[in-house]
């Protein structure tokens, strides 16, 4: 397929066009130069700031988050050096007229994560989730260790091929016998763990129970919200195991149905002579069956009652092999949770 030639950019629009908008006083046209609301940004004596003409800032110091006695660097910790991105500082800040908008540079603003339109935070030393206060996540420690934080009104990851998320230590020759450690030189032992927080909740929540032998008895249990990911392949293999043990109750239930059939079969053709029967009227003579059921169908019933006791023992298997969390195929993911 051939290539489409490169487009001059210059000349997506008409000149005489933008030339008209410019005359006409639309400001900003073909990325000139604009006029619009930039706060003052409050900065610390240890900061390098790079500001942009339309509210954007590039901040080299130490961890703050918000305003100049926040983070590791407003306690005066060291080995907390942090870069600041934020593209629009308090772009949702609240003016004394009521309106939300970043207000002039008469105003002025620390950085803060709730009204920054968009932000990456790159720092040593942080407490990010308490910074971003972000929902709590099952061994999810994230105080006083180095942090990166993105936050926007949407953010986007695209790989046009593929994407990974990876916990755990980086797979390298050279690192020594305790591999990777932390960014503080701690040994990094942990796996870690993986949260997909929708809604930014994570709490267990109350769940009421029905009884529907009574309907009038309610309970109430603590569901969590944030609960593990299935396993694929563990889960196929479970329900797997389970179709094989229905199977196998089906074989008990289909062998007890043809042991009634057969007594069933056996009751009805049998008949007992009748008393004071006059002489000369032919009476049916007894017809006993039941010994050659009985010796037939007792092996059977041997024979089920040790298939149903290996089918429970199936049953209790499953139970720890898949439903277990220390089961060696757990369906539930040890390390990756949802919401």
């Amino acid at each position: 397929m051939p290539r489409k030639k490169i487009q001059d950019q210059k000349r997506v629009k008409n000149a005489s066009t933008v030339e008209a908008m410019k005359k006409a006083g639309h400001a900003g046209i073909a990325q000139g130069a604009l006029t619009e609301a930039v706060p003052d940004y409050e900065n610390a004596p240890s900061e390098i700031q790079q500001q942009g003409p339309n509210n954007t800032f590039i901040i080299q110091g130490r961890d703050r988050p918000g305003n100049l006695y926040s983070g590791f660097g407003g306690r005066g910790g060291t080995q907390c050096g942090r870069i600041d991105l934020i593209a629009g500082l308090g772009s949702s800040y609240r003016n004394k007229n009521g309106q939300y908008g970043p207000p002039n540079n008469d105003t002025r603003l620390n950085p803060n994560f709730a009204q920054d339109a968009a932000r990456v935070y790159i720092s040593q030393k942080a407490n990010i989730d308490k910074y971003m206060g972000l929902a709590a996540a099952p061994r999810d420690e994230s105080k006083g260790r180095s942090a990166v934080g993105i936050k926007a009104d949407c953010v986007r990851i695209h790989g046009r091929s593929n994407i990974k998320i990876v916990t755990g230590r980086q797979l390298t020759a050279g690192t020594g016998a305790d591999g990777e450690r932390l960014s503080t030189g701690g040994p990094n032992e942990t796996v870690g763990t993986i949260s997909f927080i929708a809604g930014n909740y994570s709490e267990s929540k109350p769940r009421p129970g029905f009884n529907f032998l009574n309907p009038l008895k309610r309970t109430v249990t603590n569901k969590k919200k944030l609960q593990p990911l299935i396993m694929g392949d563990n889960l196929t293999e479970c329900l797997s195991d389970i179709v094989n043990a229905i199977r196998d109750l089906s074989h008990m239930v289909g062998a007890n149905q043809t042991m009634i059939s057969n007594l069933d079969i056996s009751l009805a053709a049998h008949s007992h002579p009748i008393a004071a029967i006059p002489p000369g009227i032919p009476v049916a003579g007894p017809v006993s069956t039941h010994a050659a059921v009985a010796a037939t169908i007792e092996p059977r019933v041997i024979l089920n009652k040790a298939n149903k006791a290996l089918f429970t023992k199936k049953l209790e298997f499953i139970k720890i092999e898949y439903l277990n969390k220390l089961g060696a195929n757990n369906i539930r993911s040890n390390y990756v949770f949802t919401t």
